[in-house]
């Protein structure tokens, strides 16, 4: 099987968990077609994920053959999908309620969480497999106030804290490592007081890998297994080169120094450089008002960095796959967004 890289972000494990099930089951009811294969590892807060090449292709290449009207609704359903997930950010405590209440507000929430981030993703798939020509103004607009909003980052910074401080308080299991715990477990530990091994969430923290192969059962392994299935299926490219080229997102051509942002603890120092990220969001956006430049691994007409350059019309380029990992710290570049083409210059010392 070969697998191609897709993502590679900074985020919990179990917002990680319900992405990955949110792919594998909450497609088709928008375009009609799940995936069936699914590698992701969550290592150290940084989470990766790979497709099966060949469904892959084959599912971007299903998207070319949508009409405009399905791109439409699904920016509707994202929507109101976004409406129900904020409903949870107004729950300001929830130590008021009955143990029943509370798995029932879990059980709800799981459902509303894993069905968004499909209808969430779908727009920047759809962008990039279309001609930004083609869209209206109309959808234009739409699309830009559709991926501009993303009160899932509330979500994990506001209301899972909040949920898993009170599971702790009444499970006794500490709320960091309910981060690592998968959602029926949670929901078994809330409705049957089922206890998670902590010995295993910990592990869990560290590395875990989940292959999910045919549309079957999702395995999951950790530790030195998890590395060696993740051996066995990637296989790691050394990558020599000077160069790179990526999708144009907004035109231009600058010289600077980078700035590698993986983490949102890098969010820093960002003036007058030439961002590198495997992707942006809109924690980003108060960070980029004077940057020269932004450069991604992943990302088309639709990604939040290519909507965000246009607004502050700095050259981009998005969809380079490895540009995080050819370019480091300080590196004298030139990113031609004319070209496509990001080039070192002089390597920092």
């Amino acid at each position: 099987m070969e697998w191609t890289k897709f993502t590679e972000r900074e985020c919990d494990l179990f917002t990680t968990y319900c992405i990955m099930i949110g792919y594998l089951k909450n497609y088709k009811k928008n375009i009609g077609k799940n995936l069936n294969n699914f590698l992701m590892m969550h290592e150290n807060g940084i989470v990766h994920s790979w497709r099966l090449k060949s469904e892959y292709d084959e599912f971007l290449n299903e998207l070319k053959t949508k009409k405009l009207g399905v791109f439409e609704e699904i920016l509707d359903r994202l929507k109101n999908q976004n409406e129900n997930l904020k409903k949870f950010l107004e729950y300001k405590n929830l130590d008021n309620l009955t143990d029943k209440q509370l798995l029932r507000v879990f059980i709800n929430f799981v459902n509303v969480y894993q069905n968004y981030f499909p209808l969430f993703t779908l727009p920047k798939y759809f962008g990039m497999v279309l001609d930004e020509n083609r869209l209206s103004q109309k959808l234009k607009s739409k699309l830009k106030e559709m991926r501009g909003i993303a009160d899932y980052e509330k979500i994990q910074k506001d209301f899972l804290p909040l949920f898993f401080k009170e599971t702790e308080k009444r499970k006794n299991i500490k709320s960091d490592l309910l981060f690592c715990a998968l959602p029926e477990e949670i929901t078994n530990l809330l409705k049957n007081g089922k206890k998670i091994k902590e010995s295993i969430l910990k592990d869990r923290k560290k590395l875990i890998l989940f292959l999910t192969t045919n549309g079957g059962k999702t395995k999951i392994f950790t530790g030195t297994k998890a590395k060696q299935i993740l051996k066995e299926n990637i296989k790691e490219e050394k990558v020599e080169t000077d160069f790179i080229k990526g999708n144009i997102a907004n035109k231009g051509l600058v010289t600077g120094k980078v700035r590698l942002i993986l983490r949102e603890a890098d969010l820093s120092n960002l003036d007058n450089k030439i961002v590198v990220a495997p992707m942006t969001s809109i924690k980003f956006t108060p960070y980029l008002k004077n940057v020269l430049g932004i450069v991604t691994n992943e990302g088309g007409i639709a990604c939040h960095a290519a909507i965000v350059s246009r607004e502050l019309n700095v050259p981009c380029i998005v969809g380079t796959k490895n540009g995080t990992k050819i370019f480091k710290n300080n590196d004298l570049v030139e990113l031609d967004a004319n070209n496509g083409i990001v080039k070192i210059i002089e390597r920092a010392k």
